[in-house]
Protein backbone atom coordinates (compact mmCIF):
# COMPACT_ATOMS: atom_id res chain seq x y z
CA UNK A 1 0.00 0.00 0.00
CA UNK A 2 2.50 2.01 1.08
CA UNK A 3 4.35 1.44 -2.50
CA UNK A 4 1.19 2.43 -4.26
CA UNK A 5 1.33 6.08 -2.55
CA UNK A 6 5.18 6.53 -3.52
CA UNK A 7 4.23 5.71 -7.21
CA UNK A 8 1.33 8.05 -6.97
CA UNK A 9 3.12 11.24 -5.59
CA UNK A 10 6.20 10.83 -8.24
CA UNK A 11 3.83 10.78 -10.98
CA UNK A 12 2.44 14.30 -9.87
CA UNK A 13 5.71 15.60 -8.70
CA UNK A 14 6.38 15.09 -12.17
CA UNK A 15 3.66 16.28 -14.17
CA UNK A 16 3.57 19.58 -11.86
CA UNK A 17 7.47 20.35 -12.97
CA UNK A 18 6.62 19.96 -16.87
CA UNK A 19 3.82 21.93 -16.44
CA UNK A 20 6.22 24.40 -14.45
CA UNK A 21 9.31 24.40 -17.61
CA UNK A 22 6.43 24.69 -20.66
CA UNK A 23 5.12 27.31 -18.80
CA UNK A 24 8.45 29.58 -18.13
CA UNK A 25 9.37 28.52 -21.64
CA UNK A 26 12.92 26.64 -20.38
CA UNK A 27 14.01 23.21 -22.11
CA UNK A 28 16.07 21.05 -19.85
CA UNK A 29 19.86 19.87 -21.18
CA UNK A 30 19.86 17.40 -23.31
CA UNK A 31 16.34 16.90 -24.24
CA UNK A 32 15.12 16.44 -27.98
CA UNK A 33 14.40 19.09 -29.84
CA UNK A 34 12.12 17.29 -32.08
CA UNK A 35 9.86 16.51 -28.64
CA UNK A 36 9.50 19.84 -27.36
CA UNK A 37 6.11 20.06 -27.30
CA UNK A 38 5.88 17.05 -25.47
CA UNK A 39 6.39 17.31 -21.24
CA UNK A 40 9.60 15.34 -20.57
CA UNK A 41 7.94 12.50 -18.74
CA UNK A 42 5.69 11.70 -22.34
CA UNK A 43 9.16 11.86 -24.89
CA UNK A 44 8.35 9.91 -27.93
CA UNK A 45 10.31 6.36 -28.14
CA UNK A 46 13.16 6.07 -29.86
CA UNK A 47 12.57 6.06 -33.44
CA UNK A 48 9.41 7.82 -33.70
CA UNK A 49 8.35 9.97 -36.52
CA UNK A 50 5.61 12.64 -36.62
CA UNK A 51 3.01 12.29 -39.54
CA UNK A 52 3.48 14.67 -42.24
CA UNK A 53 1.65 17.88 -42.01
CA UNK A 54 -1.58 18.06 -44.09
CA UNK A 55 -1.64 21.31 -46.83
CA UNK A 56 -4.03 23.50 -47.11
CA UNK A 57 -6.62 22.71 -49.34
CA UNK A 58 -7.16 25.10 -51.94
CA UNK A 59 -10.36 26.10 -53.54
CA UNK A 60 -10.52 24.85 -57.11
CA UNK A 61 -10.34 27.98 -59.83
CA UNK A 62 -13.39 28.84 -61.55
CA UNK A 63 -13.19 27.85 -65.59
CA UNK A 64 -12.41 31.01 -67.66
CA UNK A 65 -15.20 31.10 -70.97
CA UNK A 66 -12.89 34.38 -72.49
CA UNK A 67 -14.63 37.13 -73.17
CA UNK A 68 -18.32 37.65 -74.59
CA UNK A 69 -19.38 38.23 -78.48
CA UNK A 70 -19.38 41.50 -79.29
CA UNK A 71 -21.92 43.09 -81.79
CA UNK A 72 -22.22 46.27 -84.13
CA UNK A 73 -17.94 47.26 -83.23
CA UNK A 74 -16.02 46.53 -80.92
CA UNK A 75 -17.85 49.39 -78.61
CA UNK A 76 -20.63 46.80 -78.27
CA UNK A 77 -24.35 46.99 -78.71
CA UNK A 78 -27.16 45.66 -79.99
CA UNK A 79 -26.34 42.90 -82.94
CA UNK A 80 -26.70 44.54 -86.30
CA UNK A 81 -29.16 42.48 -88.84
CA UNK A 82 -29.38 42.65 -92.83
CA UNK A 83 -32.09 44.20 -94.60
CA UNK A 84 -35.01 41.16 -94.84
CA UNK A 85 -35.82 39.03 -97.96
CA UNK A 86 -37.60 40.68 -101.53
CA UNK A 87 -40.28 39.06 -101.63
CA UNK A 88 -42.32 39.05 -104.82
CA UNK A 89 -45.85 40.27 -105.07
CA UNK A 90 -48.73 38.09 -103.65
CA UNK A 91 -50.25 35.15 -106.04
CA UNK A 92 -53.61 36.40 -107.45
CA UNK A 93 -56.86 34.61 -106.87
CA UNK A 94 -59.75 34.10 -109.44
CA UNK A 95 -63.18 34.88 -108.63
CA UNK A 96 -64.67 32.45 -106.07
CA UNK A 97 -66.51 29.86 -106.98
CA UNK A 98 -70.42 30.30 -107.02
CA UNK A 99 -72.45 28.60 -105.01
CA UNK A 100 -76.34 28.62 -104.07
CA UNK A 101 -77.54 30.96 -100.78
CA UNK A 102 -78.55 29.06 -97.71
CA UNK A 103 -82.04 28.52 -97.87
CA UNK A 104 -84.41 30.68 -96.43
CA UNK A 105 -88.17 30.29 -95.87
CA UNK A 106 -89.18 33.98 -95.32
CA UNK A 107 -88.21 35.46 -98.57
CA UNK A 108 -87.01 34.83 -102.03
CA UNK A 109 -83.85 35.31 -102.96
CA UNK A 110 -82.82 37.14 -104.91
CA UNK A 111 -86.29 39.35 -104.01
CA UNK A 112 -88.69 39.03 -107.08
CA UNK A 113 -89.18 42.72 -108.53
CA UNK A 114 -92.27 44.71 -106.78
CA UNK A 115 -95.39 43.90 -109.25
CA UNK A 116 -96.58 46.40 -111.31
CA UNK A 117 -100.04 47.48 -110.34
CA UNK A 118 -101.72 46.89 -113.97
CA UNK A 119 -100.23 43.59 -113.84
CA UNK A 120 -103.44 41.85 -114.18
CA UNK A 121 -103.92 38.18 -115.24
CA UNK A 122 -107.48 37.61 -113.95
CA UNK A 123 -110.12 40.16 -113.24
CA UNK A 124 -113.68 40.69 -112.20
CA UNK A 125 -115.37 43.56 -111.33
CA UNK A 126 -118.95 45.26 -111.08
CA UNK A 127 -120.73 48.73 -110.19
CA UNK A 128 -123.63 51.21 -110.43
CA UNK A 129 -124.08 55.15 -110.85
CA UNK A 130 -125.72 57.96 -112.92
CA UNK A 131 -126.24 57.34 -116.35
CA UNK A 132 -129.55 57.60 -119.33
CA UNK A 133 -131.24 56.14 -121.99
CA UNK A 134 -131.67 57.85 -125.39
CA UNK A 135 -133.48 56.72 -128.50
CA UNK A 136 -134.61 58.14 -131.75
CA UNK A 137 -137.69 56.97 -133.60
CA UNK A 138 -140.14 58.96 -136.17
CA UNK A 139 -141.10 61.16 -133.50
CA UNK A 140 -137.42 62.70 -132.80
CA UNK A 141 -134.56 62.16 -130.35
CA UNK A 142 -135.86 61.25 -126.46
CA UNK A 143 -133.59 60.53 -123.47
CA UNK A 144 -133.95 60.26 -119.86
CA UNK A 145 -131.73 60.30 -117.06
CA UNK A 146 -131.57 56.81 -114.47
CA UNK A 147 -128.91 54.29 -113.34
CA UNK A 148 -126.42 53.23 -115.03
CA UNK A 149 -124.54 49.83 -114.13
CA UNK A 150 -121.52 47.92 -115.34
CA UNK A 151 -120.03 44.16 -114.79
CA UNK A 152 -117.12 42.25 -116.52
CA UNK A 153 -114.73 40.08 -116.51
CA UNK A 154 -111.33 39.89 -117.92
CA UNK A 155 -107.66 38.65 -118.78
CA UNK A 156 -104.35 40.11 -118.75
CA UNK A 157 -102.95 40.13 -122.03
CA UNK A 158 -100.01 41.89 -121.06
CA UNK A 159 -99.35 44.34 -117.74
CA UNK A 160 -101.81 47.50 -119.00
CA UNK A 161 -103.81 45.45 -121.43
CA UNK A 162 -107.32 43.79 -120.42
CA UNK A 163 -109.34 41.59 -122.87
CA UNK A 164 -112.66 41.47 -121.04
CA UNK A 165 -116.38 40.18 -121.62
CA UNK A 166 -118.26 43.75 -120.74
CA UNK A 167 -121.86 44.29 -119.77
CA UNK A 168 -122.56 47.69 -119.93
CA UNK A 169 -126.40 48.96 -119.35
CA UNK A 170 -129.10 51.76 -118.37
CA UNK A 171 -132.14 52.00 -116.39
CA UNK A 172 -134.76 55.04 -116.99
CA UNK A 173 -138.23 55.61 -115.73
CA UNK A 174 -140.28 57.20 -118.02
CA UNK A 175 -144.25 57.99 -116.86
CA UNK A 176 -144.46 54.80 -114.95
CA UNK A 177 -142.89 52.69 -117.53
CA UNK A 178 -139.40 51.33 -117.58
CA UNK A 179 -137.08 51.09 -120.13
CA UNK A 180 -133.15 49.92 -120.29
CA UNK A 181 -130.59 48.78 -122.70
CA UNK A 182 -127.93 46.26 -121.92
CA UNK A 183 -124.76 45.82 -124.34
CA UNK A 184 -122.90 42.16 -123.99
CA UNK A 185 -119.69 43.04 -125.41
CA UNK A 186 -116.08 42.17 -126.47
CA UNK A 187 -113.88 44.92 -125.09
CA UNK A 188 -110.47 46.08 -124.50
CA UNK A 189 -109.26 47.86 -121.86
CA UNK A 190 -106.01 49.90 -122.05
CA UNK A 191 -103.92 51.52 -119.04
CA UNK A 192 -102.61 55.18 -120.70
CA UNK A 193 -100.83 55.39 -117.18
CA UNK A 194 -100.73 53.57 -113.73
CA UNK A 195 -104.64 55.17 -113.41
CA UNK A 196 -105.98 56.32 -116.06
CA UNK A 197 -107.17 53.90 -118.30
CA UNK A 198 -109.26 53.67 -121.86
CA UNK A 199 -111.37 50.93 -122.99
CA UNK A 200 -113.70 50.38 -125.89
CA UNK A 201 -115.82 47.28 -127.76
CA UNK A 202 -118.25 45.65 -129.65
CA UNK A 203 -121.08 42.85 -129.16
CA UNK A 204 -124.66 42.96 -129.13
CA UNK A 205 -127.00 45.45 -127.14
CA UNK A 206 -131.37 44.22 -126.70
CA UNK A 207 -133.45 47.19 -125.60
CA UNK A 208 -136.73 46.03 -121.97
CA UNK A 209 -139.69 47.98 -122.24
CA UNK A 210 -141.27 47.30 -118.64
CA UNK A 211 -144.72 48.80 -118.56
CA UNK A 212 -146.72 49.53 -115.19
CA UNK A 213 -149.12 46.88 -116.27
CA UNK A 214 -146.39 44.29 -115.23
CA UNK A 215 -145.74 43.37 -118.96
CA UNK A 216 -142.96 43.27 -120.43
CA UNK A 217 -141.13 43.77 -124.06
CA UNK A 218 -137.62 42.66 -125.36
CA UNK A 219 -136.65 44.18 -128.59
CA UNK A 220 -134.57 41.81 -130.67
CA UNK A 221 -130.58 42.11 -130.63
CA UNK A 222 -128.85 44.71 -132.38
CA UNK A 223 -125.16 45.41 -133.37
CA UNK A 224 -123.51 47.74 -130.69
CA UNK A 225 -120.30 49.55 -129.92
CA UNK A 226 -118.62 50.97 -126.71
CA UNK A 227 -116.24 53.56 -125.59
CA UNK A 228 -115.23 54.51 -122.03
CA UNK A 229 -112.44 56.39 -120.02
CA UNK A 230 -111.95 56.18 -116.25
CA UNK A 231 -109.44 56.64 -113.62
CA UNK A 232 -108.82 54.74 -110.80
CA UNK A 233 -109.18 56.31 -107.35
CA UNK A 234 -107.81 53.94 -105.05
CA UNK A 235 -105.21 50.97 -106.00
CA UNK A 236 -104.75 47.69 -103.38
CA UNK A 237 -102.27 45.08 -103.61
CA UNK A 238 -105.25 42.77 -104.99
CA UNK A 239 -107.93 45.50 -105.78
CA UNK A 240 -108.86 49.10 -107.23
CA UNK A 241 -112.02 51.74 -107.06
CA UNK A 242 -112.73 53.37 -110.14
CA UNK A 243 -114.71 56.06 -111.29
CA UNK A 244 -115.38 55.75 -115.08
CA UNK A 245 -117.97 56.91 -117.84
CA UNK A 246 -118.86 55.10 -121.02
CA UNK A 247 -121.80 55.70 -124.02
CA UNK A 248 -122.98 52.36 -125.70
CA UNK A 249 -124.79 52.95 -129.13
CA UNK A 250 -127.09 50.39 -130.64
CA UNK A 251 -128.94 49.94 -133.85
CA UNK A 252 -132.20 47.76 -134.27
CA UNK A 253 -134.53 46.38 -136.89
CA UNK A 254 -138.28 48.04 -136.45
CA UNK A 255 -141.17 45.67 -137.43
CA UNK A 256 -142.11 47.75 -140.60
CA UNK A 257 -138.83 47.30 -142.04
CA UNK A 258 -137.14 50.65 -140.39
CA UNK A 259 -133.97 50.93 -138.06
CA UNK A 260 -134.22 52.90 -134.83
CA UNK A 261 -130.60 53.78 -132.98
CA UNK A 262 -130.61 53.79 -129.14
CA UNK A 263 -127.78 54.24 -126.89
CA UNK A 264 -127.26 54.29 -122.86
CA UNK A 265 -124.11 55.72 -120.90
CA UNK A 266 -123.07 56.11 -117.95
CA UNK A 267 -121.56 59.50 -116.89
CA UNK A 268 -120.40 58.60 -113.32
CA UNK A 269 -119.68 54.71 -112.50
CA UNK A 270 -117.91 54.23 -109.50
CA UNK A 271 -116.87 50.19 -110.10
CA UNK A 272 -114.87 48.00 -107.88
CA UNK A 273 -112.05 45.30 -109.38
CA UNK A 274 -110.48 42.76 -107.58
CA UNK A 275 -107.59 40.73 -109.64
Amino acid sequence: MTKKILVIATVLLVHTAAAHAQQSGAVPDGANPAAESFPPAYAPPPGYTPPPTAAPQQRPQQPYYGPGPTYGGSQGGSPAYGAPPAYGAPPAYGPPPGHYPPPNYYYRYPPPPPRRVTDRPFTLGGGIGFGGVGWRDSLGNHADNGMAYTLRLGLGLRPGVILMWDLEGAWVDRNGNGMSQTANLAALQIFATNRLFLKGGIGLAAVVHTYNTGESNTSDWGGAAMGGIGYELIQGWNWSLDIEATVTGARYNTPGGGTEGWSNWSLVNFAINFF
